[in-house]
């Protein structure tokens, strides 16, 4: 095992090393702190300079980010949803999530649908689907919100598989109860020329 012992004082800049002459007599000998770093380095290198330590995967559903929020963007895709315990294989459209988290866990989504993808020009459009508050946010309730390895995708998920609880869809034309809505759904294309829209764009909501 090797060991490095130093000492430090807050007057000199410089750190002393303990050594050990060939008559095994023991003394300090001044070293820069540079050179102290350099050495630590060469001992455990992966202690001192593991820059990829807890880097976050980012696959292209992820369009931002910061320490507060992760804006993601999923394409129209079939997803198994279920409600009053009956299963639905349902089409979602283009949809854009704003996912707040505080502490490995989620605290708020704010949805959207869109049309088309035109980066921060994209027009976006109200959530369609049931269980939606206001100010475009999703109504979380019982659903599990812990964001696991930093897999915020996953998360995402596992609140849009609980089961929806509210009987009617406000953000859409010509459909009020969840029953037909997910009927219809399941059996045709989604309807984009029924959305309604909120009069942003992405870069308005960024």
């Amino acid at each position: 095992m090797k060991q490095i012992i130093f000492r430090a004082d807050t007057i000199s800049e410089d750190i002393e090393v303990l050594k050990v002459d060939e008559n095994g007599n023991e003394y300090f000998s001044a070293i820069d702190i540079q050179s102290l770093m350099d050495k630590l380095k060469k001992m455990k290198p992966i202690a001192t300079d593991n820059k990829r330590q807890k880097l976050i995967f980012l696959d292209d559903q992820y369009i931002a980010f910061n320490d507060k929020c992760v804006v993601i963007n999923q394409q129209e895709h079939k997803r198994i949803v279920t409600y009053q315990n009956k299963a639905y294989n349902i089409l979602f459209p283009n949809s854009i999530y704003f996912i707040d988290y505080v502490d490995g866990k989620i605290k708020n989504i704010e949805a959207y649908s869109y049309k088309e993808y035109e980066g921060k020009e994209t027009e976006l459009f109200k959530y369609p689907m049931p269980n939606m508050l206001t100010e475009n946010r999703i109504c979380i309730g019982s659903a599990p919100r812990s964001i696991v390895n930093n897999d915020y995708v996953k998360a995402l998920e596992n609140i849009i598989f609980t089961q929806y609880t509210h009987s009617h869809v406000d953000n859409i034309k010509s459909f009020k109860e969840t029953i037909k809505y997910f009927e219809y759904l399941s059996s045709n294309k989604f309807p984009y020329d029924l959305l309604i829209s909120t009069r942003y764009k992405l870069k308005d909501i960024l």
